[in-house]
């Protein structure tokens, strides 16, 4: 079988969203090696990550044939004569786009929806936008054959206020990278990593949005509030304007010089941070898939989450969580794993036996089973 993916995502460069995107394809293209897998693009790209996706003998990137505009091929229907040229039968659209025009060759539908935080967290979204995305992930999950939820959190929301009927919904989870399991205990490849971004001795790590949804107020109240002052924190982000707020907090918290920020990290690394750190936090309020409590529960890194989005239902009995707002049951919840080895080490085990069920085999064999109820086959 031939699949294809709205790939404009995917090839633009190393985000969170291409990131995710080729995790899906590069989880397909090696579970299924009989079956094609074409990554649609109006442009080529020479990104690193692309190189990694499309070294897999399966995998292609394909720009337009024929084509005299861009966006209208990708949006108006162009596209499909490129479905028909190369036989695909099943197209995914994996950030909750769809072609807009007449599916005139059957080409069954998939699309996937992994975040409707601009449906909870208004202030932070533009009138414009929130009626856009709104509008973009209707459009799709009413074209669509299927629709793929990345965790049930996200489903209930798309059925109950997208009016998506449930049937219609798949929850399939993200995964961890396979290269997750690999230089685990490789102390040269961890030394070079610190001392590429710097990192200090100590630390409890956070990989969050720099913006309000990312409540990063929180989890700074709480770090001023823990025991040994020796710890630092390490924030992966970019700097923005609430950066900027939350720097001024810093200072009037004294934690301004524990606080380390590391703008970008190559995605081969991020392995390494994770199990460096004695904790990882996710404090976000909104998340909806739970990325990296799974790669910080594989690495080994206790988990703490606080108690919203689907972080209960990803990280299950084997992390700690916190009321969102509460940054006392925080610093606790903080000063216990960094200070009681037995709990730490509980947390270890259970965190790496839990997320063993998260692997690219199981995303790529629930990703097509999805695939064969789009075309009746199952």
């Amino acid at each position: 079988m031939t699949v294809g993916f709205d790939g404009i995502r995917t090839v633009d460069g190393d985000s969170q969203l291409s990131y995710y995107d080729r995790l899906v394809i590069a989880s397909l293209g090696m579970e299924y090696p009989r079956d094609t897998f074409m990554v649609y693009s109006p442009n080529s790209t020479d990104d690193r990550g692309m190189s990694w996706l499309l070294s897999i003998a399966n995998v292609h990137n394909k720009t337009p044939y024929k084509a005299l505009n861009k966006w209208t091929w990708r949006n108006c229907g162009g596209i499909y004569t490129d479905f028909n040229r190369h036989g695909v039968k099943v197209f995914h659209g994996l950030d909750s786009v769809l072609p807009m025009s007449k599916n005139k060759d059957n080409v069954k539908m998939v699309t996937t929806v992994r975040d409707l935080t601009f449906d909870r967290l208004m202030d932070d979204y533009t009138w414009l936008e929130r009626v856009t995305r709104k509008s973009r992930i209707k459009k799709a999950c009413n074209r669509a054959n299927r629709v793929i939820a990345t965790s049930n959190y996200i489903k209930q929301q798309l059925v109950d206020k997208f009016k998506v009927p449930a049937e219609k919904v798949d929850v399939v989870y993200t995964a961890f990278r396979d290269e997750y399991l690999q230089n685990q205990d490789d102390k040269v490849f961890l030394s070079n990593v610190k001392g590429k971004y710097h990192l200090p001795s100590n630390y409890v790590l956070a990989i969050t949005d720099m913006a309000p949804l990312g409540n990063l107020e929180t989890l700074y109240k709480a770090f001023a509030q823990i025991s040994d002052k020796r710890i630092d924190l390490v924030l992966i982000g970019q700097k923005s304007n609430y950066y900027r707020q939350l720097k001024r907090l810093a200072a009037k918290l004294g934690i301004d010089e524990r606080v380390v920020r590391v703008s970008s990290v190559n995605k081969h690394n991020f392995m390494a941070l994770y199990k460096m750190a004695q904790a990882f936090v996710a404090p976000t309020l909104n998340d909806g898939m739970g990325q990296t409590l799974i790669e910080a529960m594989i690495t080994g890194t206790p988990v703490i989450a606080s108690d919203s989005g689907c972080h209960r239902e990803i990280a299950g009995d084997a992390a700690a969580y916190f009321k969102p707002s509460d940054d006392s049951q925080l610093a606790s919840q903080l000063d216990e794993v960094l200070q009681n080895q037995s709990k730490r080490d509980a947390m270890i085990k259970a965190g790496r036996d839990h997320a063993q069920q998260f692997t690219q085999q199981a995303m790529a064999q629930n990703t097509m089973h999805c695939y064969n109820r789009a075309r009746g086959r199952e």
